[in-house]
């Protein structure tokens, strides 16, 4: 049993408190387009952003690999 309480409602503010274009950003830059970011995708060798990060829907996309998630999944994957 683990000593720190990951139900789902404490997952969801920590889900909703971190700022993903913060934390995609310790990873890779990013530069802003329209409404998203873009950048390289860190999961698959590319020339062209094709990495999509989204701060008011707090996701992540690429459209090249089409992997995707929130900013939990990004820092597991």
């Amino acid at each position: 049993m683990s000593q720190y309480d990951l139900s789902r409602p404490v997952v969801a503010r920590v889900r909703e408190a971190a700022d993903i274009i913060a934390v995609v950003s310790e990873v890779l830059p990013l530069k802003r387009a329209g409404r998203n970011h873009l950048g390289l995708c860190p999961f698959h060798g590319e020339k062209t952003p094709s990495f999509s990060v989204s701060r008011e829907k707090g996701t992540y996309y690429c459209f090249g690999c089409k992997r995707g998630g929130d900013v939990i999944d990004f820092v597991m994957e």
